[in-house]
């Protein structure tokens, strides 16, 4: 029987002094894939609209929502970088984490 696909640790959004490589936010580990997935989904869905708007030249992507719209997109990344940091490719069932 596979053990359950669950999300490693992985930070994102560096802040502050670029020498110091701080990241302020993180995707906690052991969180389930289906609730991830979901989360991941949810976060591009609610950009999806906003992009569609601007890229059809019906309402401008102004630059606080296109700073919501990055920070959704790497949201999103961080999640399935940490789904995918906990899968091997060379192992028939994902590790746990």
């Amino acid at each position: 029987m596979s053990k359950p696909l669950k999300t490693t640790a992985v930070t994102f959004v560096n802040c502050g002094d670029v020498s110091k490589q701080q990241q302020i936010f993180s995707v906690n580990a052991a969180v389930g894939a289906e609730d991830a997935l979901n989360a991941c989904s949810d976060l591009l869905d609610a950009v999806m609209d906003s992009v569609m708007d601007a890229c059809m030249g019906e309402r401008a992507l102004t630059g606080s929502q296109a700073w919501l719209v990055r920070h959704s997109i790497q949201s999103a990344k961080a999640i399935v970088d940490a789904l995918w940091a906990t899968y091997q490719l060379d192992s028939p069932d994902p590790v746990e984490a």
